[in-house]
């Protein structure tokens, strides 16, 4: 009989936190109100096109920081596949900073950008010339792909020398 009591008595104690527990809480959806965008689908476009822009442009300024001083002849050595061990820099700072531009790419357009460099005898490029371009006129991206380039090589560092010089760089844009 003890017992009956004792669980009587806990039933007492605790029943009205369990009654208040197994009450319901009542309470009604408000539908929510979809928010208007404040651009359109293009200008979100153009914004994220800018953005990206914007994003890849401090890589470059970033990465033209980076770039270790070449050997002079660097372009010579390329072109007569005679390189050194050295010459790795070159190809591992196109590697960073270099884009295929996205128009060029998306009409597939191939061709090969030949530039000659003018280098002060400080080691820093101080003009270009296109002495080549194989991109067929008219195609899509060809300014972009040829400005890419020229870039690209004005940003490149050469070791001093008691006289200016001249490099000669190919790059070839190839869709596969």
């Amino acid at each position: 009989m003890r017992w009956y009591k004792l669980v009587l008595l806990v039933l007492l104690l605790t029943g009205s936190k369990a009654l208040a527990q197994t009450s319901f809480n009542r309470w009604e959806a408000q539908s929510v109100a979809k928010p208007t965008p404040t651009t359109s689908g293009k200008q979100r476009g153009s914004q994220l096109m800018q953005t990206k822009a914007r994003q890849d442009s401090l890589r470059i300024v970033a990465s033209a920081a980076e770039v270790p001083p070449l050997r002079r002849g660097l372009g010579q050595r390329i072109k007569e596949k005679k390189m050194v061990a050295e010459d790795i820099k070159y190809y591992e700072y196109a590697r960073k900073v270099f884009r295929y531009p996205s128009d060029a790419l998306g009409a597939e357009t191939e061709g090969r950008v030949a530039i000659r460099l003018v280098v002060n005898a400080a080691g820093r490029v101080v003009g270009t010339t296109v002495i080549e371009n194989t991109i067929p006129e008219g195609a899509a991206g060809r300014e972009a792909m040829v400005q890419q380039v020229d870039f690209l090589l004005r940003q490149l560092k050469f070791e001093p020398a008691a006289i200016s010089t001249e490099e000669e760089f190919v790059h070839t844009y190839k869709y596969e």
